[in-house]
């Protein structure tokens, strides 16, 4: 059974993208709510996938991607934040980040882990490159995408009014 880590410390986004992945395939998912927290359960449970956030307490997104990413360099990282930009994207990689995801496209986790696990059963004992993880473009309507929550990485612009 394929285990997904989950890091997120909105509440609601995180029990929504759960029970998404739980029905797909029965999947296995495990939850933290903030980057240490994430960077422990990696070491505990020794996800297949994990998503991480951008914007958490005590440990960011990058923070905790740069030491899972040391500690287990073959295990997958995706990124799924509000904080989209080309900035974030390279950020992302010198972190160990394989993939970024926005929010607002979440339905494309689905085809991301698929396309890890179609790449991993073509090769086995390989390690993916980061660069090798491409996901088409997924329509924000998807009835799979979860809602985006109030909380700590909303969806609405900081300077808007």
């Amino acid at each position: 059974m394929l285990r997904i880590l989950i890091a997120d410390d909105n509440l609601i986004f995180r029990k929504a993208l759960r029970h998404l992945l739980e029905r797909v395939d029965h999947w296995q998912v495990i939850e933290a709510s903030d980057g240490e927290e994430a960077v422990a359960k990696s070491l505990e449970t020794r996800p297949d996938v994990i998503f991480l956030d951008l914007a958490m307490p005590v440990k960011d997104g990058f923070a905790a991607a740069q030491e899972i990413s040391t500690l287990l360099p073959e295990t997958p990282i995706i990124m799924c934040t509000m904080h989209m930009s080309l900035h974030v994207e390279a950020e992302a990689r010198k972190h160990g980040i394989w993939k970024v995801i926005s929010k607002t496209e979440s339905g494309a986790m689905v085809p991301a882990i698929r396309q890890l696990l179609n790449q991993q059963e073509a090769s086995p004992g390989q390690t993916i490159s980061p660069s090798a993880l491409t996901v088409p473009p997924v329509s924000t309507a998807s009835s799979t995408t979860p809602p985006a929550a109030p909380g700590s990485d909303s969806a609405t612009p900081k300077n808007a009014a």
